[in-house]
């Protein structure tokens, strides 16, 4: 039987991708319940992996003891070893600043998930990397501080004040703040590169 890490390694559908990434736009224009996108997403984690360049592993729904669970935790796996990233996803339209500039208290919210998360995962640390296989969570080789991305509201609503905003909260917090079409952007360019692969027929 498959171990927790590779039952969740990423099977790509180079045909059905760029159908994917349309209907997770047309989702998006919608606008609905953070539900619905998460739902998509899972049945088609590989618009999530394909955001990263290593990421061969998408963990859904990630119970973090009894009061936390993480929407995802992506596995990249650079040179170096394993790099975990957990995502939180918002819905489209979230308000992501104030009319004075400020972040809004939805995204303030959100963004405390994330810092809940990491809290829980260095208070918790030696379960969360040891292997479902001797009774952990099977977080491998986690870093307490491990990379996070928050994926909320349009770019339209993201202003320059509030791009300077996000830059701080990168550098300081390692949490990148990316909006839906900046996930759609990236989806469709690897949808369609895969897609040119699938309808490429044999070399001769």
């Amino acid at each position: 039987m498959p171990d927790y890490i590779e039952q969740h390694a990423v099977r790509m559908d180079h045909k059905g991708f760029l159908r994917a990434v349309e209907t997770l736009r047309d989702l998006v224009d919608r606008n609905p319940d953070e539900s619905v996108l998460q739902a998509h997403i899972e049945s088609h984690p590989y618009i999530l992996s394909e955001q990263h360049a290593h990421c061969h592993h998408v963990f859904p729904r990630v119970r973090l003891g009894e009061r936390y669970e993480a929407d995802f935790f992506c596995l990249d796996l650079p040179s170096h070893g394993n790099q975990w990233i957990a995502v939180e996803i918002e819905p489209a339209e979230l308000p992501v600043v104030t009319k004075a500039g400020r972040k809004s208290a939805r995204l303030e919210h959100a963004l405390q998930q994330l810092r809940d998360w990491r809290k829980w995962v260095a208070d918790n640390i030696d379960y969360a990397r040891r292997p479902r296989s001797q009774s952990g969570l099977g977080l491998e080789k986690i870093e307490p501080r491990f990379q996070c991305c928050l994926i909320a509201g349009r770019r339209s609503n993201f202003t320059e004040a509030f791009n300077i905003l996000r830059r701080q909260i990168l550098r300081d917090e390692m949490i990148e703040i990316r909006s839906w079409d900046g996930i759609l952007e990236r989806a469709e360019q690897r949808a369609r590169m895969f897609s040119g692969f699938a309808n490429r027929g044999p070399d001769i």
